[in-house]
């Protein structure tokens, strides 16, 4: 990858022989999405819808998995939208057409529709009972709609589990490489191999090239996921998704399961105090009295 004008890079070459990677050079600099010519891609974007993170949850009464108290706000995974920015990124620098596809209940076409408002060419949903929460099986699922795609990307983890896992599981079941963590990527050696940021601890960075077809989970920081615009929400209600039923796949997988849930008990227990700000704060200079924050008072 050829640096912005003034960057260097800073680190030592080195290889990694895992199949079609190449690590190139670990290193400081800044990113950004760079653009690069080359044909057109064939580009899945993996999706995930979520509680919103400010949802009150409580375990639910069976105690395998957490459920919303009262109306909750569902959207898509903030990593997830940021890889369909990027996937929208890509399509307008070289072109090609992007599907984005999701494992959940009938209420997750909410993110597909969103997801299609955005800019997506065409979804798919593979229709399950409840949230799917196994990411064996997410993976299993997504993987025969990967397998004709150039590039596969998915968030770097979904914003409720922050396993990071669903990528590269994908990765493994299709035997492609993978990339984890991209904070940029463009297309390399005439369009067969995609060069990738990753973001390592400590603010280093390294560049890996992947020999396409590839899997890269992408982190939130570059892309910043446009708003949908009023016509494309309209043209997206109207569109048309494939469905699969998630029951019908043949996924051999031992399935992971949740076998209790609780609530962590409060270390700290939070007090209200009532009436004007006089009386709040003659509360509160009583209470550091009796804690021996304040000297009692004078007999």
């Amino acid at each position: 990858m050829v640096p912005a004008s003034g960057a260097c890079f800073e680190g030592l070459l080195f290889l990694s022989f895992r199949p079609g990677f190449r690590c190139l050079a670990p290193m400081n600099m800044d990113f950004c999405f760079r653009r690069n010519d080359g044909s057109s891609m064939k580009i899945l974007v993996c999706i995930k819808q979520i509680l919103a993170p400010e949802s009150e949850l409580a375990p639910r009464a069976d105690g395998t998995g957490p459920a919303p108290v009262g109306p909750a706000e569902r959207r898509i995974s903030r990593y997830d939208a940021c890889a369909l920015e990027a996937a929208l990124q890509l399509r307008e620098s070289v072109g090609g057409r992007i599907r984005v596809a999701t494992v959940g209940p009938p209420w997750a076409a909410e993110a597909l529709r969103r997801a299609l408002g955005m800019g997506a060419d065409d979804a798919l949903h593979i229709i399950a009972a409840d949230d799917v929460d196994d990411p064996f099986i997410v993976a299993g699922a997504l993987a025969p709609a990967a397998r004709d795609c150039d590039l596969v990307l998915t968030g770097v983890m979904s914003e409720d589990l922050m396993q990071g896992t669903v990528g590269p599981i994908l990765a493994a079941l299709l035997d492609r490489p993978c990339a984890t963590t991209a904070m940029a990527f463009e297309r390399a050696a005439g369009g067969s191999a995609l060069t990738v940021e990753e973001e390592l601890e400590h603010g280093e960075r390294s560049i890996v090239e992947l020999t396409l077809p590839a899997v890269v989970t992408i982190q939130s920081g570059p892309w910043t996921p446009r708003y949908p615009s009023v016509s494309g929400l309209l043209k997206a209600r109207r569109q048309a998704i494939q469905t699969l039923k998630l029951a019908a796949m043949p996924i051999d997988f031992p399935r992971q399961r949740i076998v209790a849930m609780t609530t962590p008990p409060p270390t700290r227990q939070g007090r209200m105090l009532p009436g004007t700000a006089a009386d709040k704060a003659a509360q509160l200079v009583h209470l550091f009295r009796q804690r021996g924050f304040l000297p009692p008072c004078a007999p």
